[in-house]
């Protein structure tokens, strides 16, 4: 037996989660990723100090990067309110940051960002509203871009009765179709892709859990070369 859960469920419930500090399946509060950071490493030295998060979440990669130097727009479809009290303070990393109230398959993507980084939202798009949001980003990107994505493929999810659960409209992509996403619209650039295993049971509820494989890719745009 299967039940399908609404975008506006979702929604819903990432509001709550946010608003409280509660635990999701993407460990919002957890700290970077040594992915993450090893991505950032790599970056050219030259690569422009713009940044575009989406769905940033609970902030924490967007901070990263405003204290790594960036500018950085911060997209989200979360009330802007929630974020800013977290960047009340005395730092001055907090003024490169915007934040943006807005479905990030509806962002525009207009500006030359040097970063782009999607990590453990797309999977809840179409996979055209992936494929199109990402293309905007590949056509814009100068040389010396780094993107880093992380998504969830290959998605078993079980309520607290034991029932299937779906999302609404999401991507539901295997790793394999994920892989040949990617293959196609960073055609040309230096690309690092890699899997692991995800797992979230709740122990009251032994019925209830998420389990995934993580699908990471860390693009860099090192010629010319544009998307096909």
């Amino acid at each position: 037996m299967c039940t399908e859960r609404s975008q506006k469920e979702v929604t819903a419930f990432y509001l709550a989660a946010l608003s409280s500090n509660a635990a999701t399946a993407e460990r919002l509060s957890a700290p970077v990723s040594d992915r993450f950071a090893g991505f950032l490493n790599a970056l050219d030295p030259h690569t422009p100090r713009t940044a575009l998060d989406l769905g940033y979440g609970m902030g924490t990669y967007t901070v990263a990067l405003a204290r790594a130097g960036f500018d950085v727009v911060a997209v989200d479809q979360v009330p802007t309110e929630i974020m800013r009290t977290r960047l009340i303070g005395p730092d001055d990393w907090a003024d490169r940051i915007e934040l943006v109230q807005q479905r990030i398959e509806n962002y525009p993507v207009r500006q030359r960002f040097g970063v782009v980084i999607a990590k453990d939202v797309l999977h809840y798009l179409r996979q055209d509203q992936v494929r199109e949001i990402l293309t905007r980003c590949v056509q814009r990107a100068p040389v010396g871009t780094g993107h880093f994505l992380e998504v969830f493929t290959d998605i078993t999810r079980t309520d607290r009765q034991g029932r299937r659960v779906m999302i609404e409209s999401e991507a539901a992509y295997t790793a394999d179709t994920f892989r040949t996403t990617i293959e196609g619209l960073y055609h040309g650039w230096s690309c690092h892709m890699s899997l692991t295993g995800h797992c979230e049971r709740n122990t009251d509820s032994p019925g209830n859990y998420f389990e995934a494989n993580k699908f990471t890719v860390r693009a860099y745009r090192t010629t010319n070369n544009r998307v096909r």
